[in-house]
């Protein structure tokens, strides 16, 4: 036998592989060229409706009996109906994270409502469409979708203005669509071409006539029947966020393409909301980022459901963790199967189905055999290894400015201390706590803390280890000025987490606050002890919290020496300038005081957030400088940031009276009680209107307090 081919064989051989080459190459070509000829980019505007709450059965086009929103129906008459939509998550924040961003929870970091921002890296719809030559817009309604939680990324407007005033039942946490719709329409109306993004966010309620003013517009500017409208919803029912069910977590999606491109199709296989944006880049022909997970549902939209492959869907709620101590939820589903995980343990682990679509109503998730538990095992080992790859890191505190909104949404602090495993809660005791915390919450919003406290005592006395609530207890207490009862809710939540630095560094903050500096001594040193095993950020806050008790004893080295290890654990807090600037001060050194106060104040600009008393001390200084104008600015600066904070009412008071402004004054007073409603803040009033010489007003106030905080 021959081993080795002759030369003219060898050219043959080649000159055949490089022939069919050739030719896949030309026939990729042509293919290519005739698809490209036949599906020509979307060139008109594109529009993403997202409605809260929104139920596909809200709707005729998910087999609604009753029509309920006509305007959205008979879009979906000129649409492509998906009928197994599905979100990642039920909370509005993740969700719209993931609608955005194309990314799945752990992927853009936004893992709850509260204490999380999506991440820089993280390239939104808004931002990649603008790099196509896209206008980018958006109007909302939900404060959780305000700017700061990033998902105004890439947007050029972005509308969220919320009312200033709070409501009848306490702080806005959400506008009138109305206000939505209008600030939209001024957006379109001021486009002058076609090749725009406009985002809108709206309440199920706000839903129907926003859609028929955005459709209306659009007609009477003739760009309706070349837009691409897409509305979905950003969760199913919600309800405390305990459950990955289908009624959480089903939405409704319908996709107008121009001139009413498959209008009456209804897709079957299951999508979710990860795919969008690979779609909508797909449909205006921008590139695709390669890392995204989500798949372009295009052919889909064209009528080849066969090109998709059967989807993988994770859904995660960490809101029960994060609110009072609960457990974690995740999710993984397809067509035949479902794994939902409570909690970190993997023996939590429960079978279920995604069920497949039918003709008479959108079917959901229900449980399954154990039979079919034993083939599932491969769809549970993939959950947990999303789970193992990604960290579930915890929230960042709430702003003080946002306390009262978030304690609207059910949120009340205190989640640092829900880092170590969940209390051991059976589901029908924790859908309860799960209700009670959220009417304690929403309580404390409504600055009804009286009720509040008595509600949160009665979780803790039924569940004592829940860590989470006896610290909120703690802090309800110290707010009201009931401060031995904060004391003991703070050794309580101690010996449930014994080795948190969170607790100590309440205590610490607890006693300066009632003046007992040596008292926060020890507390201080031991918070700082316990925070050196945890992460940088716990470091920081407690290196933090033992300055200001150093600065508060006069201890200047030890001031700036944990000032100096704060700002090396998170530079982004300039503890170390406003630690030197309160040094200064003290020494009457007032020039200096300001310069080091208001280097930090432009370092907190750059890096965002919030530092107690820093623009109170730099009003002071700059009043003791006789800039009084200036003292003013920083004092309503510290307000806007901390809207609790008596020290700097008492100033801006005192200061107001000195230029003889009665009228600032009186607001400033009522501002005060109308902020606090505690004694402590009726009493701070209080004086303040014997030192402006106004005994009367003063004897009014305290008569008030005396009545309603009997106490």
């Amino acid at each position: 036998m021959r081993r080795h081919t002759t030369a003219a064989t060898r050219r043959w051989q080649a000159t055949l592989i490089f022939t069919v080459f050739g030719a896949a190459v030309l026939a990729a070509a042509g293919a290519g060229w005739w698809y490209a000829r036949e599906s020509t980019p979307h060139q008109g505007p594109v529009l993403l409706i997202s409605i809260e709450g929104l139920r596909p059965a809200d709707l005729q086009a998910y087999e609604g009996t009753v029509s309920r929103m006509p305007a959205i129906d008979a879009l979906s008459a000129e649409a492509v109906v998906f009928e197994r939509a599905y979100a990642h998550s039920p909370l509005t924040l993740p969700a719209h994270a993931s609608l955005l961003a194309g990314q799945l929870p752990f992927e853009h970091g936004v893992r709850d409502e509260a204490g999380f921002t999506l991440d820089d890296d993280a390239q939104s719809m808004a931002e990649l469409l603008r790099n196509r030559g896209f206008d980018t817009g958006a109007a909302v309604s939900s404060f959780l979708l305000r700017p700061e939680s990033g998902v105004a990324q890439g947007f050029s407007f972005f509308d969220a203005e919320l009312p200033d005033d709070p409501g009848e039942g306490g702080p806005v946490v959400a506008r009138d669509g109305v206000r939505t719709s209008e600030a939209a329409e001024r957006w379109l109306r001021a486009r002058r071409g076609h090749r725009f993004f406009l985002f809108v966010q709206v309440a199920a309620e706000a839903a129907d006539p926003t859609v028929a003013r955005l459709v209306a517009e659009l007609e009477e500017r003739n760009l309706y029947d070349q837009a691409t409208i897409v509305v979905t919803a950003d969760h199913g029912d919600a309800g405390a966020a305990l459950s990955l069910d289908e009624d959480a977590l089903h939405v409704p999606l319908l996709v107008k393409q121009p001139r009413g491109k498959g209008a009456g199709r209804r897709v079957t296989i299951p999508v979710q909301h990860i795919d969008l944006l690979p779609t909508i880049l797909d449909l205006v022909r921008a590139p695709v980022p390669s890392d995204l997970r989500g798949r372009s549902l295009r052919a889909v939209l064209d009528g080849d459901e066969r090109a998709l492959a059967e989807p993988r869907v994770y859904a995660e709620s960490l809101a029960p963790r994060f609110r009072f101590g609960g457990a974690a939820r995740f999710a993984l589903a397809k067509a035949d199967e479902r794994h939902v995980r409570s909690g970190e343990t993997a023996d939590s682990v429960l079978p279920g189905r995604l069920k497949p679509a039918a003709t008479d109503a959108v079917s959901g998730f229900s449980r399954t055999s154990s039979a079919e538990a034993e083939r599932s095992i491969e769809l549970g080992e993939e959950l947990d290894r999303l789970l193992d790859e990604h960290e579930t890191p915890l929230p960042e505190e709430i702003p003080a400015a946002h306390e009262d909104r978030f304690a609207m949404l059910g949120y009340l602090g205190g989640s640092m201390l829900a880092g170590g495993g969940p209390a051991p809660l059976d589901p029908d005791d924790e859908a309860q706590v799960a209700d009670a915390h959220r009417a304690a919450a929403a309580l404390a919003g409504r600055k009804q803390y009286a009720a509040a406290i008595s509600q949160l005592r009665e979780i803790v006395r039924a569940h004592p280890r829940l860590p989470v609530v006896q610290y909120q207890l703690a802090m309800l207490l110290e707010r009201v000025g009931r401060r031995e009862e904060a004391e003991r809710a703070l050794r309580a939540t101690a010996t449930v987490e014994p080795g948190n630095p969170y607790v100590p560094m309440a205590r610490a903050r607890l006693r300066l606050r009632a003046g007992r500096a040596e008292a926060a001594r020890e507390p201080a040193a031991l918070a700082v002890a316990l925070a050196e095993r945890l992460d940088s950020r716990a470091r920081a806050a407690a290196h933090r919290i033992a300055a200001r008790v150093a600065l508060a004893v006069e201890d200047a080295a030890t001031a700036q020496a944990h000032a100096e290890a704060a700002a090396r654990e998170d530079p982004r807090v300039p503890m170390e300038p406003f630690v030197r600037g309160r040094l200064l001060y003290a020494d009457g050194r007032y020039d200096e005081a300001r310069a080091a106060f208001e280097a930090a104040a432009a370092r907190l600009q750059e890096s965002g957030g919030a530092l107690e008393e820093l623009h109170l001390s730099l009003g002071e200084t700059l009043a003791r400088l006789e800039r009084f104008g200036e003292a003013e600015e920083q004092f309503r600066a510290e307000l806007r940031a901390f809207p609790r904070s008596l020290r700097a009412y008492s100033s801006l008071a005192l200061l107001l009276r000195a230029s003889n402004r009665a009228s600032a004054v009186e607001e400033v007073l009522e501002a005060l009680v109308d902020a606090t409603q505690t004694p402590d803040g009726y009493e701070t009033a209080a004086r303040l209107w014997t030192i402006l010489r106004e005994p009367a007003r003063a004897a009014e106030l305290r008569a008030e307090a005396r009545a309603r905080f009997r106490r």
